[in-house]
């Protein structure tokens, strides 16, 4: 069943979309009269609709009634990284998404590229939300620097020099990737004196996308088995 999001908060009676996704409704999976869907939130909140109005002008659904699905337990990990070039970053957002990552955050570190654009990366996400049927859109944020970022929680850096070993106590917990060119001395001082812990992977370099999803779906696998 094809998902579509719907402004928050999601409750039962007629819902009306944005401009965009009443769009994507009728244009794009050519959903028709008596058609149901599924709508989402993104705040946790889903619910299966019917459509009682679509024309070229109007897109309108009705819901009968809405569930709160558990949260993933990557709602509680914020993934910060410096910007890949190209479509490598949109590749790392779908999977992160997927992941059911919580919090995800672009830096313009020193050795990094220029910070990408906002409206297009909350779009992938959107996107990889529909695809993954999840109820929770991540919150997505861009920071000019290292210094205007301020921790979700426990943080973890990921460094070639540090010991193996995913942080495996479920908590608030803040994943930072550097760029490919490496953190500045002042980047991971800064980092350290926030009460950083390095980790490493099993390789000592890695590229930025590969870094963070996996690092991601260790964290998250090391949670699932904590909490069994």
């Amino acid at each position: 069943m094809r998902t579509l999001i719907a402004p928050a908060p999601l409750i039962p009676g007629e819902v009306f979309l944005s401009d965009e996704e009443a769009h994507h409704g009728r244009s794009v999976l050519r959903l028709a009269v008596g058609d149901r869907c599924r709508l989402c939130d993104g705040e946790g909140v889903e619910g299966v609709a019917e459509v009682i109005l679509s024309d070229k002008r109007h897109f309108q659904l009705r819901l009968d009634a809405v569930a709160r699905p558990t949260p993933p337990l990557g709602h509680d990990l914020e993934v910060v990284l410096a910007a890949p070039k190209g479509g490598r970053l949109e590749d790392c957002l779908r999977s992160l998404v997927e992941l059911g990552v919580g919090r995800l955050g672009i830096i313009g570190f020193e050795r990094s590229s220029r910070l990408p654009s906002l409206e297009r990366c909350q779009r992938v996400i959107r996107e990889a939300l529909k695809q993954c049927r999840s109820a929770f859109l991540p919150q997505l944020s861009m920071y000019p620097s290292l210094d205007h970022w301020r921790p979700h929680g426990r943080v973890v850096m990921l460094s070639p020099t540090a010991q193996p070993g995913a942080p495996s106590q479920p908590c608030p917990t803040s994943l930072v990737i550097g760029p490919e060119g490496g953190l500045t001395d002042a980047e991971e001082a800064g980092l350290l004196s926030a009460g950083a812990c390095g980790w490493r992977l099993c390789a000592p370099i890695l590229r930025i996308e590969t870094a963070a999803v996996a690092a991601a779906a260790v964290v998250v696998h090391a949670w699932e088995c904590h909490n069994v």
